[in-house]
């Protein structure tokens, strides 16, 4: 057993780097004299968290000509400019100078997991809307999982992203063949990627199998055709009275990036639906009921624990967590003690202070620890190293051409990086995954190290101040 009440600043930096955007020396200091429970606790606790939706809209209204200027926000009144230079800006300086370091560590984490993009064009335009995305994550990231998960599936930044936005349920012509049917791209997502992942696991992870030794399935085709029908109806929020009994305005109502999407009952299926598990929704039942049962079903699943588990392990800790490790925090997961599943707060403790997270021992083997990600490499040499801006602003536009990810920007649902990924070679013949090597190649190998000589090109001659 490891005596946690006496670290050592090297013991306190690792944590750090597993905890926060980067250690600084500060920082260091004080998690020496707190000690991990009680620095836990503080980050947990500490209120208000830093809004990426007020600091991006902050960026914007300061720098109106920086950005330039684009369409004009529905709900807001704010231009917004493509690309996303406002809240890039934010998401920098949050992450090298916020307080609340461990929360937006995790809602980074979660960012990659339950994956929107403004990598998509219409995203791309409204940032205070993926701004108040990515602030679903930085809200919960202490909070429960079922609420990320419901606040995440009636996004309209997700419904645009995963086209779950107007689905509406089927139509048939007179012979009754179908001339349209619901969209299927979310609910195949929120099983596969979001929750509960492609085959049966056992509570520390492992694949279940068959009596002829083989994965078993979580859900069929079939199954993603009925739950495609639970996400039907779902529209842009309208304040107008009646609007939902006004057939045109679903397909027309004007676009709303902030608030959830609301209910449209006409498009919305009302058969019954068998979904996950063999669960059968009743037909006839409230729409908003479809969708709060089926999410009922994913979080509740076996698999979902271990599922997200792994991965938060994988963000913060380790690329290759043993089955032990998975299972102490999916159990956190399923109980944080006081007999509450999906409880986030408990499941980074247990995360962060697992014997595995903790043991320099562990921490010595070949096996152990991961690959920086280029954000967190970036993020913790400007912490470390005190970087600063003189005007305020953190600007580092489009970081993923030279660092191959910027945050909120991935290429795909799947992550810049997936978390199976195998790197050829010695460690896929060790059996290992190294996720991060998925965006690592002979091109980014230097744009890399020349997006950081750059930076102190810049800081070189100016005693340093901003570098951007």
């Amino acid at each position: 057993a490891l005596d946690l009440s006496r670290l050592t600043p090297q013991d306190a930096a690792r944590f750090l780097t597993q905890a926060t955007f980067g250690p600084t020396p500060t920082a260091i200091e004080a998690l020496v004299s707190k000690g991990y429970g009680a620095w836990i606790t503080e980050q947990i606790t500490a209120v208000p968290p830093s809004s990426h939706r007020a600091e991006t809209m902050h960026d914007f209204n300061r720098n109106q000509t920086v950005g330039g200027t684009g369409n004009r926000d529905p709900v807001t009144q704010a231009y917004q400019r493509p690309g996303g230079p406002h809240r890039q800006a934010a998401w920098w300086k949050i992450a090298v100078t916020g307080p609340d370091q461990l929360r937006q560590r995790v809602a980074f984490a979660l960012s990659q997991i339950l994956v929107a993009s403004d990598a998509n064009g219409t995203i791309a335009q409204w940032q205070e809307g993926a701004a108040n995305y990515y602030d679903i994550f930085v809200n919960h990231a202490f909070g429960n999982f079922r609420t990320i998960l419901e606040e995440v599936t009636l996004s309209p930044m997700m419904g645009i992203y995963l086209s779950s936005l107007r689905s509406a349920k089927a139509t048939f012509n007179a012979r009754g063949e179908p001339t349209s049917l619901p969209d299927e791209n979310y609910a195949r997502e929120v099983m596969q990627l979001f929750t509960i992942g492609l085959h049966e696991l056992n509570p520390d992870g492992t694949l279940r199998l068959d009596p002829n030794g083989l994965p078993i399935p979580t859900y069929t085709q079939e199954t993603i055709v009925q739950v495609a029908k639970v996400f039907t109806g779902w529209g842009y929020a309208n304040a107008t009275p009646g609007a939902t009994a006004n057939a045109n305005l679903f397909r027309g109502s004007p676009a709303n990036y902030i608030e959830p999407m609301m209910l449209w009952p006409a498009f919305h299926d009302d058969t019954a639906k068998t979904i996950v598990g063999g669960r059968v929704l009743p037909a006839g039942q409230d729409g908003m009921k479809d969708l709060k049962d089926t999410l009922d079903a994913l979080f509740e699943h076996p698999n979902t624990g271990p599922f997200i588990a792994r991965q938060l392990i994988q963000r913060l800790v380790t690329s290759n967590p043993s089955p032990g490790y998975i299972y102490r925090v999916a159990r956190a997961f399923a109980n944080n003690g006081a007999g509450v599943r999906g409880d986030l707060a408990a499941v980074v403790r247990a995360l962060l202070l697992d014997y595995e997270a903790r043991s320099p021992d562990v921490a010595a083997t070949a096996t152990f620890g991961k690959l920086k990600e280029p954000l967190l490499v970036a993020t913790a040499l400007l912490r470390g190293f005190g970087g600063a801006s003189n005007s305020g602003r953190y600007n580092i536009p489009n970081p993923e051409g030279a660092l191959g990810q910027a945050a909120l920007r991935s290429p795909t649902v799947f992550n810049f990086f997936e978390p199976n990924f195998v790197l050829p070679g010695a460690v896929a013949e060790a059996g290992l995954y190294a996720p991060e090597y998925q965006i690592l190649n002979d091109t980014t190998a230097l744009t890399q190290l020349n997006f950081h000589y750059r930076s102190e090109e810049r800081r070189v001659g100016k005693e340093c101040r901003s570098r951007w």
